[in-house]
This record gives structure tokens, C-alpha cells and sequence, in this order.
């Protein structure tokens, strides 16, 4: 029986030792040259590559190439990308997903990053028996009742980051009268709902207010917002809108802390003078051990900037093609085989720890991370 075909370290995630160990148990293994043929495949990106928050689909995307590149260098294997822009529209997206399922080169899905993209394509997705990893949808009823049966996100759901921003803004900051603005999508109303609630049961004042996720002008919201309002919470997957929000509070001499949930975090776009935002995952700028990774994408993207993001699709990514590379021991490997073996990822993760997923499809453990924006400059809070 052969033993290593594919060997090769890729540092810190070491992905290349589990695609090792998985061909070591074949019964029939493949030789180098059917598992290059073998992983000839596609991972099939949907996201909003452009529109009004393409700036989160570029990042992600390029961090998911970045990841293949390296992944395909240490495995000598042939994965691709294929480009599928959602433009943060339901319907887009649907015709995205229907376009992936008929491919047949497609072998898992890296997102959707949209929570309402996982919901108009998620049964296609199940139905063709395709794995769908995303780096960024995080709404609650995702994974709640499995409606989704091969989704997987590596990244916490929002019953976990509404409760923490709950418990930050009433108990850290101690705010006694919010407003709470949702963008008329997927993601931020129930979010936006559920913070207001659970404010509410701390004997916070809250005041709720709406907007589209593509609105410029915040003035007659500004204006409505008291003197006595100490945070304004946005739940928000455009992190422009909520600098917009912010300048504009500013001008008017409103003196609120801007909060913005993970779809504002963007040091490059959002920067409060105070402010706040929670986020998925850590961001990798303020991690040392993550040094050596930062340098490599830098040369890759030509510094490009990013924030969490991106190295959440990257593991994503890394999920998918570990799982592909297993399924390929044998020279061979099906859709339906590849979502088995995502489910059983135990791989390193860049952010530390281990990625693994629970029966329900949300990663093992795992939590919302805060950041304190002060005049434009990010910081980890505690």
C-alpha cells in the first residue's frame, strides 16, 4: 500500500498531513498523477463581486485564490476558482447557484457570503448534493433546525455575536438609550431585532430605525437621534454606509459611539471617530503568530488590504480542498463524498486551535471578536 502521495507542509494549517494520512488508509491508492487529474477541479465562489459591498467579495475572493495557489504548491494538486457574483441580490444569486450546480467541474462551494444567498440557493446546493463552506454568513436560522443540510460556515452564527454586543454595550459602556438601525436584509433584521431585545431586557431605551443596504444619506436618521443617545448600533453588511452613518452623526454634533456588526469591519472604510465593531474572526494584523502568512498574501495581492474577511474564505477554502484531496485517495471523488468529508474537518486553523464543525454545520468552539476604533485606528478590545 502506498504511503504519502501528497506531502508537503503548508505551515501552520499542515493540511497537506491529513490529505497524507487519508491516502496512507487507502486501500487502492492513486498515484501522483491521478490525484493531480483527480483535483483538476473548481471551488465555486459566490459573493458580491460587485455592487454596493464588493470591496468584501474582492477581499474574500483573492484570499481564496491565494489559498489554492499555496495549497496547489505544496500538494501538487490542480484546484481552480470559478467566480460567481452575487451582486447582493437574491435572485443573482439564485442563477449564480443554479449556474455552479450544472457544472459539473464544480466540487464544493466557498460561501455563499450573503446570509440571504445561502438562503435562495442553499436547497439547489442540497439537492445536488454540493458542500456550500461560507466565510461570512452568520444569520441564526442557517443552521438551526439543519434546513441546510450541506452548508458548513466557519465562522459563529448571530445568536452568539447579539448577545455580545448586548452584553458590551449595556454592561461595558454602560448605555442607557440606543438607537438600532438595520439595512432591510436577511442579515441585519433579525440581528438588528434581536439586539434591540435583548437591550431592552437590560432596561436600555431603544429606538429602532431602517434603511437599504445601498443608502448614501443618513441626514433625516442624524437628525432623529437625541442628545441623550449613547450608542447607535448598525447591523450592516456595508461598512461605507456605516462610515457615512458615522461622519454624518459627527457633523451634526451627535456625540453617540457608532457600533457596527461585522459587516462594517473594514479598517479600510469604516472609521468612526468612536466607535466599535464586532467581527467573525480575529483579525490577523494583530497577531504575530500570523506574521510570516501576512507577508506571503502581501507579496501575493501586492498589498492589498483586508481585514477578517478574507482569512475566514481562506480557511473556508483550505476545508473545501482538504476534504476533495481525502476524497481523491483513490483517484476518484463525487460531490456527495466530498460533503461527507467536510463534515469530519479537523484541521489547524490560522486563527488558532482547530477547525471542526458541529452536526448542525457551525465551527467548534468559537466567538464574536470586538475591536475599538478610535479616530480611524482599529484595536483589539481586552
Amino acid at each position: 500500500m502506498s504511503k504519502g502521495l501528497i506531502a508537503a507542509s503548508l505551515g501552520l494549517l499542515a493540511a497537506a498531513v491529513l490529505v497524507t494520512s487519508a491516502l496512507a488508509r487507502s486501500e487502492a491508492a492513486a498515484t501522483p498523477a491521478q490525484i493531480a487529474a483527480c483535483t483538476n477541479v473548481s471551488l465555486g465562489f459566490v459573493g458580491p463581486l460587485t455592487g454596493p459591498v464588493a470591496f468584501l467579495g474582492q477581499e474574500q475572493i483573492s484570499w481564496l485564490r491565494f489559498g489554492v495557489q499555496k495549497y496547489n504548491k505544496a500538494n501538487k494538486t490542480r484546484f481552480k476558482v470559478a467566480g460567481g457574483d452575487t451582486q447582493l441580490k437574491a435572485p443573482v444569486a439564485r442563477t449564480v447557484a443554479r449556474r455552479f450546480v450544472a457544472d459539473r467541474k464544480i466540487m464544493a462551494i466557498i460561501g455563499p457570503s450573503e446570509s440571504q444567498a445561502v438562503r435562495v440557493g442553499g436547497n439547489l446546493y442540497e439537492k445536488a448534493g454540493l458542500a456550500a463552506i461560507s466565510g461570512s454568513a452568520t444569520a441564526t436560522d442557517l443552521t438551526k433546525g439543519r434546513p441546510y443540510t450541506t452548508f458548513f460556515r466557519v465562522v459563529p452564527n448571530d445568536a452568539i455575536q447579539g448577545p455580545q454586543v448586548v452584553a458590551f454595550v449595556a454592561g461595558n459602556l454602560g448605555a442607557k438609550n440606543v438607537v438600532v438601525i438595520d439595512s432591510q436584509d436577511d442579515y441585519s433584521i433579525p440581528l438588528a431585532s434581536g439586539i434591540s431585545r435583548g437591550l431592552r431586557a437590560r432596561n436600555v431605551t431603544v429606538s429602532r430605525e431602517s434603511v437599504s443596504v445601498d443608502d448614501t444619506d443618513f441626514s433625516s436618521i442624524v437628525a432623529n437621534v437625541g442628545n441623550n443617545v449613547n450608542v447607535v448600533v448598525f447591523a450592516t453588511q456595508n461598512a461605507t454606509s456605516a462610515n457615512t452613518l458615522s461622519n454624518q452623526l459627527r457633523e451634526q454634533g451627535k456625540k453617540a459611539i457608532v457600533f457596527g456588526t461585522d459587516g462594517a469591519y473594514s479598517p479600510a472604510q469604516f472609521k468612526p471617530r468612536n466607535g466599535y465593531v464586532s467581527v467573525f474572526a480575529p483579525d490577523l494584523h494583530f497577531d504575530r503568530k500570523a506574521r510570516a502568512l501576512i507577508r506571503e498574501y502581501n507579496r501575493y495581492s501586492k498589498n492589498r488590504t483586508f481585514g477578517s474577511f478574507g482569512p475566514a474564505t481562506y480557511m473556508a477554502g483550505l476545508a473545501a480542498m482538504n476534504a476533495i484531496a481525502r476524497a481523491c485517495a483513490d483517484g476518484t471523488a463525487t460531490r456527495s463524498e466530498v460533503t461527507r468529508l467536510v463534515r469530519s474537518t479537523n484541521i489547524p486553523s490560522i486563527f488558532g486551535g482547530t477547525l471542526r464543525f458541529s452536526k448542525k454545520g457551525d465551527p467548534l468552539p468559537t466567538k464574536f471578536v470586538l475591536y475599538k476604533i478610535t479616530n480611524g485606528t482599529y484595536s483589539p478590545v481586552g
